[in-house]
């Protein structure tokens, strides 16, 4: 066992106390999902994270204490992903050929690229960013 994480679920988001250890799984969130709050030295994530958080720190061997605020929804879901975002693109493919590692290189070598702040192209930004987030839903290979 390598410690307990506690879940404190909220009404709009849910606040994570957990050890040092467990911090590289909450930063494999996308970052859209996950704030770090100074004030209570927690991590705040989006509800529909929750599941996804809990699986893999159940994976990597942490216990997991949930407790839910007055008020709290018992049942979370993720929103349905944009249409857009569901049709595989050329950085789908990208991830999919190279895996999550070797993709996380490539992205870092084409942002520069691609980025608009610096002559690139939007769009092609956008589908890089959301194959990234798709892969890091995905488990390690």
């Amino acid at each position: 066992m390598k410690g307990t994480v506690h879940i404190q679920v909220g009404r709009f988001d849910a606040k994570v106390h957990s050890p040092f250890e467990a911090k590289d799984y909450i930063k494999d969130l996308p970052r859209t999902w996950r704030a770090w709050d100074k004030a209570e030295k927690c991590w705040v994530v989006e509800l529909y994270a929750v599941d996804t958080l809990t699986a893999t720190l159940r994976a990597a061997g942490f216990t997991i204490r949930t407790t839910h605020d007055a008020g709290a929804r018992q049942q979370y879901s993720a929103p349905p992903p944009r249409a857009e975002r569901n049709a595989d693109t050329w950085a789908d493919s990208m991830y999919k050929a190279l895996g999550r590692d070797l993709g996380d290189k490539a992205y870092k070598a084409l942002v520069p690229v691609l980025h608009p702040d610096r002559g690139g192209d939007t769009v092609c930004m956008q589908q890089l960013n959301a194959a990234r987030d798709k892969a890091k839903l995905q488990p390690a290979r």
